[in-house]
């Protein structure tokens, strides 16, 4: 039960898929129904309840931390994602799906989990998180735009606005909702923590099952060749926000192993909320590279977490 609780967000989406590829009609009639960005918004909804506001008090003289935070999660990153698809002889939807998480920015979860795990500053972390995040409503399109305009026809103006009213808008106000009747944040922690993973399995269902004979033609080679390119651009921006962080910008130690890990993470919830948006039926695969890139990182990060909290700032 442990292992599941720990791992019930991969757990959710595998089941997704599993029934896109067995059982697609009724995600089919979901989809004609048009519930998707209802979805959406209930996601961020409960992650703006969820948030803890109290905490970005402390991190309001961070100005230089986000700067270099921000250039590694949204200058670094995508070019990484353009370069890796460049130099491979990857399908369309591998470098649409791989393109668009290394253009995401950092997860607001468990990228400040895994900070504090590792001796790094919580504040830092959360700060860091939620502020490349509202930045990111800006620069996403921007980046989607220029790295994969070859390949898609995107409408940046209009992904902009879908993104405010359908990720940052419902953010607030479940914020503003926990600041008003905090009571409600705490008797409401069990659908706060568990709707958006349920929410996601079914946007993930509801995208899929239209697409279902293609899954059918998926190999575990294939997702093993995303494997690679995935460690190695999380590992790289990794090394880059705390190496330059440490040494460049002479930030603590603390603060750059926060640093290291929030800006080296990539959401999945709002890369499965832009795939969902604007690139699902062109390219239902594209979300695969999504569920390699997540769990890969999580994974590395947690190693490194156990290993630097045992060690002193």
């Amino acid at each position: 039960m442990k292992l599941i609780r720990e791992n019930l967000l991969l757990l959710a989406l595998s089941v997704g898929i599993f029934l896109a590829w067995h059982v697609p009609d009724p995600g089919q009639l979901f989809k004609q129904w048009g519930i998707v960005n209802g979805l959406i918004f209930l996601i961020f909804f409960c992650q703006g309840m969820g948030l803890e506001g109290k905490h970005l008090r402390k991190g309001s003289q961070l100005l230089k931390t986000v700067g270099w935070g921000f250039i590694v999660s949204q200058v670094l990153g995508p070019v990484l994602g353009y370069v890796c698809v460049r130099g491979l002889d990857w399908q369309a939807d591998n470098q649409v799906g791989f393109v668009l998480i290394c253009c995401m920015a950092p997860t607001l979860v468990s990228g400040t989990v895994l900070a504090i795990r590792a001796g790094g500053e919580g504040a830092t972390a959360l700060v860091l998180a939620v502020g490349i995040n509202l930045i990111g409503i800006l620069t996403v399109p921007v980046n989607l735009q220029w790295s994969l305009g070859a390949a898609v026809n995107l409408d940046p103006m209009g992904l902009l606005f879908k993104l405010v009213f359908l990720v940052l808008a419902p953010a607030i106000g479940g914020q503003l909702i926990r600041q008003w009747r905090p009571e409600l944040a705490h008797k409401g922690q069990s659908f706060i923590r568990n709707g958006p993973i349920i929410f996601l399995a079914i946007i993930v269902y509801i995208s899929c099952s239209s697409q279902a004979d293609r899954l059918k033609e998926l190999t575990l080679s294939h997702l093993i060749s995303l494997l690679g390119p995935s460690v190695s651009v999380h590992l790289i921006l990794l090394a880059a926000g705390y190496f330059g962080g440490k040494y460049i910008f002479r930030i603590r130690k603390s603060a750059c192993r926060s640093l290291a890990i929030v800006c080296s993470q990539k959401t999945l919830p709002i890369a499965i909320a832009v795939w969902s948006i604007a690139f699902a039926r062109a390219y239902p695969l594209a979300v695969l590279p999504l569920l390699v890139f997540h769990p890969s990182q999580i994974i590395c990060d947690g190693v490194l977490a156990a290993i630097w909290g045992k060690r002193r700032v």
